[in-house]
């Protein structure tokens, strides 16, 4: 079941995060020991303390494939898209990593929370939501700590913002409301998005690269090609193992460097590339 996007503000929180953990060690799929007659499972990659797994690599694979499958989403070949997922799953260890060194944890009143959330935006109750995800054949306790792992992400990297960058919450509130006032306060759209990174202190040749990326995907898109494929692809958006679908959102909740961009955007129209600190980005108005 896809989920809302609660706040695009959000947006700018993983933004600001995927310039300030790039630091990992990638290992040979190596065995891990066990006991003679039962499963080894092998490394995928080793990250600073932690590991991931080939089977979270496959179970994750397993995953998107069947979600994939029910939102006749287009999925890249096996190799690029085995790929994607074990960086996701990088990044995903890395931030948790991060997470626990923060003392954040999300305990069960607060996730119950969450999900409450998520069955409103989607107008149900929580027990309906249960129900549907019993009807997609979810089970509601894996669900669960996926939502936990989420809200775990989305607090590391709002963290991570607050740390960075010094900006006041009634600054936030008052560029919100002039955008608001600009644009016409309650706008919403539905989006997709692509995000080709930078690294830090990127040299001209790793811009003009990425730029080139960039401008290759917006021609290919307006000649026709799946944008979410090609966001599974190449994009290193958290969403991009979902298409890159960002949900519904209300226009001043973006950063003003898009917000700017797409409010005389038209349903199917595609934005960009758009250069920010950490990349170059491609929205799809949905």
């Amino acid at each position: 079941m896809g989920k809302v996007m609660k706040n695009w503000r959000s947006l700018a929180a993983s933004l600001a995060l995927c310039a300030s953990v790039t630091s990992m060690s990638l290992a040979s799929h190596t065995a891990l020991a066990a006991p003679q007659g039962q499963f080894v499972d092998s490394v995928a990659a080793v990250v600073n303390n932690g590991v991931v797994l080939e089977s979270d690599v496959n179970n994750l694979m397993s995953s998107v494939k069947s979600n994939a499958k029910r939102a006749g989403q287009q999925l890249p070949d096996d190799a690029t898209l085995r790929t994607q997922i074990t960086e996701r799953l990088i990044m995903d260890s890395i931030i948790t990593q991060l997470g626990a060194n923060l003392g954040i944890k999300i305990d069960d009143a607060k996730l119950d929370s969450g999900i409450a959330d998520i069955a409103r935006q989607n107008r149900m109750t929580p027990a309906q939501l249960r129900s549907r995800l019993a009807a997609e054949g979810m089970n509601y306790n894996s669900y669960r700590e996926q939502i936990r792992k989420e809200m775990l992400l989305a607090e590391v990297r709002n963290n991570e913002v607050r740390r960075r960058v010094s900006v006041l919450p009634q600054e936030v509130d008052a560029m919100a409301s002039q955008i608001a006032n600009q644009i016409g306060s309650g706008a919403e759209l539905n989006l997709s998005h692509i995000m080709i990174p930078l690294p830090e202190n990127a040299s001209q040749q790793q811009v003009e690269k990425a730029q080139a990326l960039a401008q290759s995907l917006v021609e290919q898109i307006n000649a026709g090609a799946d944008f979410g494929k090609l966001a599974v692809t190449y994009s290193a958006d958290p969403q991009a193992l979902r298409g890159g679908q960002m949900g519904w959102g209300k226009m001043e909740e973006l950063p003003s460097i898009f917000a700017s961009q797409l409010q005389s955007s038209k349903k199917g129209s595609i934005v960009g590339p758009i250069r920010s600190g950490v990349g170059f980005h491609i929205f799809k108005n949905q």
